[in-house]
């Protein structure tokens, strides 16, 4: 069945895919397609858009989209049943109403995962783990008055991909390494995925029960990936299931406290892939991050369908730059198109990017674009870090980082209600202009935010500004924190933001 609705003359849309938050909001003039019968993009779909006249469409297991300049709106390949509704008055009216009929509700994501900083060891170790580089990565944390947080041991701890034990040339006692780092007062999370080599001792016994996925010919399918080349996981499969969370809960038991679960990408299943339960590619993403749901502490880069999960999301690996779709300019808009798309917990990836192209070999890097990714990070719903720019920097970038960080403790209580709130409405907790202040012509602002209903933050986005223009919404006085200034809303006002000033505005 094809559905066809029109695009209202002032109508904004948002939704589908958290990558193409730069491409929102579509509206009459927009030229668009989205193709999400299969999710080929790298991070978070959900068949969701919600508009700012108070209408939602969502489709359970995707669709294809097609915005027509003109304001067409065409649905096509409606997989599953499709909820077009109208009447809810304003965007965040259309969001309330179908998480309400569709998402899940009642459960946050552990408030430390938000209110403290997460360190992920990817940058510094790349997959050249060790208990000493460990040790001396948490060692450093620490020895920096920076807050002890969320450990993410990212890739390399283990023997092999789908060997989930660890490699104890690297980590000769993991109980002891565990137990350490919380004594200095980390949770630990190690990453993980749904892929396994031929040479790991489970192999044959996976092939046999059924826990693989088989080409269109019966044999194993072997997936390209960053990598190499590996079976994957049938998260239809109960025997998959069954042998995964024996191996995470076996690692649990020694001390974990969660996972990182990397991949579980559609794209790395085809629509003619033999399964237990003869699913689709969106089907075996949404089952990878189903499973990663069942523990307390996880975080997701890429999955179909999850809205509301208490779950942390992650922006995919951003660029250490100023320009282009994957720097810096991303972050707000990508994280405002996650809360839009039922996603209220998310993480704008590692400050200053995580590409692993942009580090190593020596390479210097660019003090005040981690400055400024930081600031960006300080008030969304996470931060996480990776580069150890509290070890690696100026004295005064050291001292503007952790300002940063204690900026989040400033504000833990208005965290702890927001948290709350998402748990119990699937508000975001990181909020577009317009889904706070609707009909004021701020639909399409996507450099400056709301954290809830009472921050407004807006960070310095490029190289050498030193001040910045922002909008301020009508009803309301504004505070300018950095100074003291109060403003009257209803307008534009530009205020100073030397390299250590984040410029954010309290709500009076």
């Amino acid at each position: 069945m094809i559905y066809y609705l029109n695009c209202l003359p002032d109508e904004a849309w948002w939704g589908g895919v958290v990558a193409h938050g730069m491409q929102m909001p579509l509206t009459k003039s927009s030229d668009y397609e989205l193709n999400g019968t299969i999710n080929r993009t790298d991070n978070q779909y959900n068949a969701l858009f919600v508009s700012s006249r108070g209408r939602y469409i969502y489709v359970e297991n995707g669709c294809i989209l097609r915005f027509e300049a003109g304001g067409q709106i065409t649905l096509s390949e409606v997989k599953g049943t499709a909820d077009i509704s109208e009447g809810h008055g304003t965007l965040k009216g259309a969001l309330r109403a179908a998480s309400a009929k569709h998402f899940a509700h009642g459960k946050a994501v552990p408030e430390e995962m938000i209110l403290r900083p997460q360190y992920s060891t990817w940058v510094e170790m790349l997959r050249n783990v060790s208990s000493e580089k460990l040790e001396r990565y948490a060692g450093s944390i620490i020895e920096s008055g920076m807050d002890p947080g969320i450990m993410i041991v990212d890739d390399g701890w283990m023997r092999d991909y789908g060997d989930w034990r660890f490699d104890e040339s690297k980590i000769a006692d993991p109980e002891g390494l565990m137990k350490h780092l919380h004594e200095l007062g980390f949770k630990l999370v190690l990453w993980v995925c749904p892929f396994v080599n031929e040479a790991v001792p489970d192999f044959q016994e996976l092939a046999k029960s059924g826990a693989l996925v088989r080409d269109r010919t019966g044999k194993i399918a072997m997936r390209r990936w960053w990598n190499g080349t590996s079976a994957v996981l049938d998260m239809s499969s109960p025997a998959a299931q069954t042998w995964l969370r024996s191996q995470l809960d076996d690692l649990k038991a020694m001390g974990t406290d969660g996972f990182k679960f990397d991949a579980g990408d559609a794209g790395y299943y085809d629509s003619d892939d033999l399964t237990y339960g003869n699913v689709t590619p969106n089907d075996q993403s949404k089952l990878w991050a189903q499973f990663a749901a069942e523990y307390e502490y996880s975080e997701l880069r890429a999955c179909v369908g999850l809205g509301g999960y208490p779950v942390m999301q992650r922006l995919a690996d951003k660029n250490s730059c100023w320009e282009g779709k994957s720097g810096i300019l991303s972050l707000i808009p990508n994280m405002l198109q996650a809360g839009l798309s039922g996603y209220p917990y998310c993480c704008p990836d590692m400050v200053g990017g995580g590409q692993e192209a942009d580090f190593g070999d020596g390479r210097q890097h660019d003090d005040e674009l981690m400055v400024r990714s930081c600031q960006c990070a300080a008030l969304m719903p996470s931060i996480q870090f990776s580069y150890a720019v509290w070890n690696r920097s100026s004295k005064n970038v050291r001292s503007i980082v952790r300002n940063c960080v204690r900026l989040r403790g400033k504000y833990g209580g208005y965290l702890r209600s927001l948290l709350a709130q998402a748990a119990k409405l699937n508000d975001p907790i990181m909020r577009h202009m317009e889904y706070e202040f609707p009909a004021q012509g701020l639909s399409d602002v996507s450099d400056q935010f709301m954290l809830g209903d009472k921050l407004l933050v807006a960070p310095v986005l490029y190289k050498g500004m030193r001040e910045r223009s922002v909008i301020l919404p009508s009803g309301c006085r504004w505070k300018y924190v950095p100074d003291g200034a109060v403003y009257e809303g209803g307008q534009t006002v530009r205020v100073g933001a030397p390299l250590e000033v984040l410029p954010y505005f309290e709500r009076l």
